[in-house]
């Protein structure tokens, strides 16, 4: 009798669980944009994050933005080998114009040709959670073409295809 009481509740609960998909929209252009392969342990002190007209050959700047968190900085995460830069603003809606992404004013990214969809992803949360937003499928930096499928729901940058600014 015990063992069909515990079958019957295990198959309530996955029931109930699987019944409650949830689907949340939201306006963001980005979450996050992660450094991969940082390979130093110096954290970036500095981020300026320029917003320039499309195909202007960032020649028209619209704005310009310098308020991120800077995260895995901290010895606990150095063997992830990167650094998360997120935004203390939204950025809101499709990226629809070109970016210079300036670290300590010695590296630049110069982002281009950014390929956004609104598509449905995992939120990561509970089973059956799921974020209705703007994917980011593709981008440019610095003339290399990035497939941005591991962070669709942010921007992925290699470290070394950073260009060093000379003062």
């Amino acid at each position: 009798m015990g063992i069909l009481k515990y079958i019957s509740l295990s198959l309530c609960f996955i029931l109930i669980n699987c019944k409650r998909i949830e689907y949340t929209k939201v306006d963001k252009s980005f979450y996050d944009i992660y450094l991969r392969k940082w390979n130093s342990s110096i954290c970036p002190k500095k981020i300026v994050l320029e917003k320039y007209v499309k195909n202007s050959n960032f020649k028209i700047l619209t704005s310009s933005y310098s308020d991120f968190e800077v995260m895995d900085c901290d010895s606990i995460h150095f063997e992830s080998n990167q650094r998360i830069l997120r935004p203390n603003i939204e950025f809101v809606g499709p990226i629809n114009y070109d970016i210079r992404l300036i670290i300590d004013d010695s590296i630049q990214y110069r982002i281009t040709d950014v390929v956004n969809k609104i598509d449905t992803v995992f939120s990561g949360g509970r089973p059956g959670d799921f974020i209705i937003m703007n994917n980011i499928k593709s981008l440019v930096v610095n003339g290399h073409k990035l497939d941005n499928k591991n962070a669709s729901l942010s921007i992925e940058i290699p470290t070394k295809i950073g260009k060093i600014i000379k003062k």
